[in-house]
């Protein structure tokens, strides 16, 4: 039943890996793979490729308990594993698998996985830092993911375009400016049409959801900083920011959210989120709200100080009390539908204002 079940596992990530659901990539020296799992019934593939010289890279994972707390930090761990010139590396993150077995692809190349348990979900950075060509314009590993969890029906593809920054061997910094082919996954903050305090300068994302009698909706979250700041060798940590739904669209940027006849019903709170973290709308608005746009709606999900622990600093992090002036975070909807057999569930990037 075990190897049924892996090898039906298997042949899905192939599914996934064959429809072409991967974006063309931008060779790096970084990479931020934004949600990985280790659930029982679910596998990650990672795939990455050195189109660079022979390099060393190092692999830091952030990782926590399925449906642990918002205010739970994450637990670490790095290690890492050599990429020769042209290479490409399949693997498992928690080693349900042998891909190179599995695939009877007559690799020998391994990546560094994660050992920290099962039914967790969270990030992992790939830095191959210097070595790749040695210098800033000429670094190009390149990556993909494939996430399929057979008891949520959740299917997830993506690639590293987007999920890079520039180059920075030691610590590279995802809150740099979006620029196209360089610079980190969230473009500039922007000011409200408004001119709200509550939106000017700190990351927006532009959120919707589906009757919720119908379909969950939630967002996963993962605020931004530093390699050192998301990934902290010295606590079970992360970064921490808060979060909340506004209007930013003319309301004075009101706390709140839009139904479906575009009637704004104010009302909302801030939610906090330790390094990664899952916000349903009962977390950033009132009760009345939430029940006013249970047929679905729309607002800006806002990401406010991205604080910064103390223990951080050992990894070369600023001290402690020490706030992210860009207050950003990389936003994913999280929709599911059905049980049993019949469960599916999709995870799609919230597009940033």
């Amino acid at each position: 039943m075990k190897k049924t079940f892996q090898k039906s596992l298997i042949a899905a990530a192939v599914g996934v890996t064959m429809s072409g659901a991967f974006a063309a990539s931008v060779g790096t020296s970084n990479i931020l793979f934004p949600y990985i799992s280790t659930g029982a019934n679910a596998v990650t593939l990672i795939t990455l490729v050195n189109g660079g010289t022979a390099t060393v890279p190092t692999y830091r994972y952030a990782m926590k308990a399925i449906g642990a707390a918002n205010s739970v930090g994450c637990d670490h761990q790095d290690g890492t594993s050599a990429l020769t010139a042209n290479d490409v590396v399949q693997f498992e993150v928690s080693n349900k698998f042998v891909a190179n077995t599995a695939f009877a692809n007559g690799d020998t190349s391994v990546g560094y996985q994660y050992a920290g348990g099962a039914n967790k979900q969270g990030f992992l950075v790939v830095n191959a830092g210097a070595t790749v060509n040695g210098a800033a314009g000429n670094t190009l590993i390149y990556g993909e993911a494939i996430v399929i969890d057979a008891a949520s029906g959740l299917r997830l593809a993506y690639s590293s375009q987007g999920l890079n920054t520039d180059f920075n061997a030691a610590n590279p910094d995802f809150t740099v400016n979006d620029a196209g082919a360089t610079g980190g996954p969230v473009a500039a903050a922007v000011v409200s049409p408004s001119g709200s305090t509550q939106n000017t300068a700190h990351g927006t994302n532009v959120v919707s959801w589906l009757n919720s009698a119908a379909v969950t909706t939630s967002w996963y979250v993962v605020p931004l900083g530093t390699q050192a700041e998301m990934t902290p060798s010295g606590v079970i940590g992360g970064l921490t920011a808060a979060y909340s739904m506004t209007d930013g669209l003319g309301n004075g940027g009101q706390f709140g959210a839009y139904n479906m006849t575009e009637a704004f019903q104010s009302g909302g709170q801030l939610s906090t989120v330790r390094c990664i973290g899952a916000i349903a709308r009962s977390d950033v608005l009132m009760p009345g709200v939430v029940t006013a746009t249970a047929a679905g709606g729309t607002a800006n999900l806002v990401t406010y100080n991205n604080a910064v622990s103390t223990v951080n600093t050992a990894d070369g992090a600023p001290a402690g009390g020490t706030s992210q002036t860009a207050h950003k975070s990389l936003v994913y909807k999280v929709q599911s539908a059905g049980t049993g057999a019949n469960a599916l569930g999709f995870i799609s990037r919230e597009a940033a204002r």
